[in-house]
């Protein structure tokens, strides 16, 4: 369970805020050297309950590189995650949970005439559904 209280670490605060280095400076030694936005565009690579459970065991992770990584995560895959609710306490468990709900449930289109529906699931399928007048048997495959 991802038990981690929900803070921003110092460590991760001036790392973040960290001016961008001059060419004569000698690579980061350490992982949170490295340049926020480039943390949170790796960390977005990863599946989001990866990116919990990293949360989760490193408090250095779980402040606004998670989330920002779940949120890049989601914005490539086109997914809208809704705010955190009131009675959510942690913003990391929140969006993970809401990314892997949105990955399990795409987005599907769907029409519909008088007598028949057509339906594109997230996978890309075409289904269809209805009846066809008794003037028209067989319309769309339906008889």
């Amino acid at each position: 369970s991802m038990s981690a209280p929900c803070c921003r670490s110092p460590r991760l605060a001036s790392a973040a805020t960290a001016a961008a280095p001059s060419p004569d400076t000698p690579p980061p030694a350490r992982l949170l050297d490295l340049p926020t936005e480039l943390l949170v565009r790796a960390l977005s690579r990863c599946d989001p309950a990866d990116i919990a459970r990293v949360a989760a065991v490193s408090l250095l992770f779980h402040a606004s590189l998670a989330l920002e990584g779940i949120r890049l995560w989601a914005q490539e895959r086109g997914f809208e995650l809704p705010a955190q609710p009131e009675g959510e306490s942690c913003a990391v468990r929140w969006l993970c949970y809401s990314a892997l709900l949105c990955e399990s449930n795409p987005p599907a289109r769907a029409a519909a005439g008088e007598r028949h529906s057509v339906f594109i699931d997230g996978e890309g399928r075409l289904s269809s559904c209805g009846s066809a007048p008794s003037y028209a048997p067989g319309l769309l495959g339906h008889g």
